[in-house]
């Protein structure tokens, strides 16, 4: 028994390096890893949250609207705001048929111009673009529009972040198939499926607009989700 504690021991002694005659204990670390008094109250806020914990309903509203305050007050903000709508969008998308009929090619993109003017399409994806860089995320829902002067009634309608919210109560596994992520309900595979769309603003200011258990679910192919994915 004595013998083997003494092997361990030996085992356990640092090695000594070459040339050198005595022991030299390596140890490594991160810098960016240390906590001292220096960097303390910096990482104070660090946490290991999930993005939907971290960046939940009520932190998502907080952000949104000191991000459209800023917008709406700061000239060098809204500025680039509208450079960036501008400069993606344009004067909205054109369409290029490439058919072997000149004439067809023709009529059909001029039909198409026509209806993009009707619904304003350029300006409401200036619009989406602007949303997006202000709320974080902006969504447009595929409606039929019959007062449209085209024989195509497709329209688009824009929403605000805010709009799109599960209102409370709804409880998963209930009316509705889990999982779901504030107003995004996802299958299996974490496709989106449907959307919670309010059908008031929860801001606004009419006691009669607005019903928090007011909703409408939209399926997923009839809504556009427009943001930027920063975590998996």
């Amino acid at each position: 028994m004595l013998k083997w504690l003494t092997s361990r021991k030996t085992s356990a002694q640092p090695r000594k390096s070459p040339g050198s005659g005595r022991s030299q204990l390596i140890r490594g670390r991160f810098d960016s890893a240390q906590t001292n008094a220096d960097n303390r109250k910096h990482w104070a806020a660090a946490d290991g949250l999930s993005p939907n914990a971290a960046i939940r309903p009520e932190i998502r509203r907080i952000l949104r609207n000191r991000a459209r305050y800023e917008v709406a007050n700061n000239s060098y903000a809204r500025g680039i705001v509208l450079t960036l709508a501008n400069d993606t969008i344009g004067t909205g998308p054109r369409l290029q048929m490439l058919l072997n009929d000149p004439a067809a090619n023709r009529q059909v993109e001029e039909a198409f111009g026509h209806w993009a003017d009707a619904i304003g399409l350029a300006q409401k994806l200036r619009t989406l673009r602007m949303a997006r860089t202000e709320s974080g995320e902006g969504f447009g829902v595929f409606t039929n529009n019959p007062s449209l002067p085209t024989p195509v009634k497709l329209d688009l309608k824009l929403l605000e972040a805010d709009q799109v919210a599960t209102p409370p109560g709804i409880a998963p596994g209930r009316r509705f198939m889990p999982p779901f992520i504030d107003g995004i309900v996802f299958d299996a595979a974490g496709n989106p499926t449907e959307y919670h769309i309010l059908k008031s603003h929860p801001g606004d200011t009419l006691a009669w607009a607005y019903v928090p258990m007011d909703f409408d679910r939209v399926p997923a192919a009839s809504v556009i989700h427009y943001f930027r994915g920063d975590r998996p």
